[in-house]
């Protein structure tokens, strides 16, 4: 699972390229910081191999900011930079929250 969102972080820091958003200076560094902060708080949970659930509440709480960021930042008229953060935000809040604060932690 872990893997799972740090691929989805790497995808959040490469969006505004693929996407072509990056000509807007803050949908592309809201894009990057945040994709930047799930990919290294995955990698970290990826190696650390601990039974500790913070880096989950850590990537939901990110995943959330980026659902309501364009709006929050200012850049809601950018389409594609809304519905890319809104779709990827949302997905990540979903299973690392679920994975955070109500999957029983493996023994």
């Amino acid at each position: 699972m872990i893997w799972f969102t740090a691929f989805l972080g790497l995808v959040l820091m490469l969006a505004p390229f693929i996407m072509g958003y990056a000509d807007n200076t803050v949908a592309l560094w809201t894009s990057i910081i945040m994709g930047l902060i799930v990919l290294a708080v995955s990698i970290y949970k990826g190696v650390k191999h601990d039974k500790a659930r913070w880096e989950y509440m850590v990537i939901a709480i990110v995943g959330l900011f980026a659902v309501f960021a364009p709006f929050i930042l200012g850049f809601s008229t950018i389409g594609l930079a809304v519905w890319t953060l809104v779709v990827l935000g949302g997905i990540l809040a979903y299973f690392a929250g679920f994975e955070g604060f109500f999957a029983k932690p493996q023994t």
